[in-house]
């Protein structure tokens, strides 16, 4: 058995369909436990929600690590702001500091070297939202990308013997400040957008909105090559 892990809903939900005799289980509707088939192997899929508090009580919620059945190994996909120019949009990261040594070669040799990079990866407690920051965050941790859930679902594998295999898709590059604030996008407590308060930004800052729109579509072609990378990786680990 492969535990999956998401973030959010908008990371999977390409994906998910693919799954043969899906079921869905859990006490939140928002994110939900998937068990289900793909390319003959058993697949359990969790979504964590966004931030490392929220990923390591629905990891922990799951049972994914924990239960009856010990799973070979855990994939840890998802979205990515990039922090060094050589990573583009929609660019594919094997995040090398946190993942199991030989998964990342197999990885690597499966997936080829068009816009696919190797490097570290850094967790952090909040969205990075200016070019600025990201220069500077690139600067402290040497980091190539920054998401937020990555570092926490890395130890609970270590602690329940589970080697993982982590990568990101690029978002936003290393240049692009995010159109609006990052606490607007997401308010961590509630594991959803604060619509008032990010409408409310956007009526008051009608500059913005182009750039909203813009953002959001741009995720479309990121989820599809993180979905592609995903059937790639299963057909053959």
């Amino acid at each position: 058995m492969i535990v999956i892990t998401f973030a959010m809903q908008d990371e999977s939900k390409d994906f998910v369909p693919l799954l043969e005799n899906a079921t869905t289980r859990g006490d939140r509707a928002d994110l939900p436990i998937v068990d289900g088939t793909f390319d003959g192997k058993r697949l359990t899929v969790v979504h964590v929600g966004v931030g490392p508090q929220s990923a390591a009580a629905r990891l922990r919620a799951s049972g994914a690590l924990t239960g009856v059945e010990k799973p070979r190994l855990l994939i840890c996909p998802g979205y990515g702001g990039g922090l060094t120019p050589s990573l583009q949009h929609a660019d594919l990261l094997l995040v090398e500091n946190y993942s199991d040594p030989s998964l990342l070669a197999s990885a690597a040799s499966l997936i080829g070297a068009e816009r696919v990079h190797r490097g570290n990866l850094t967790s952090e407690m909040a969205v990075i939202d200016s070019a600025a920051d990201k220069t500077a965050l690139s600067q402290r941790t040497g980091a190539m990308a920054v998401d937020m859930e990555t570092a926490t679902i890395a130890q609970a594998c270590a602690e329940a013997g589970v080697p993982m295999l982590a990568f990101r898709i690029i978002s936003d590059d290393a240049q692009t400040t995010l159109p609006v604030p990052g606490n607007l996008l997401w308010d961590l407590e509630a594991q959803k957008p604060p619509i008032g308060r990010l409408l409310w930004h956007l009526v008051t800052h009608p500059g913005r909105i182009g750039p909203f729109v813009q953002m959001i579509r741009s995720l479309g072609p990121a989820r599809a090559r993180l979905t592609e990378t995903l059937r790639v990786l299963l057909a053959k680990l």
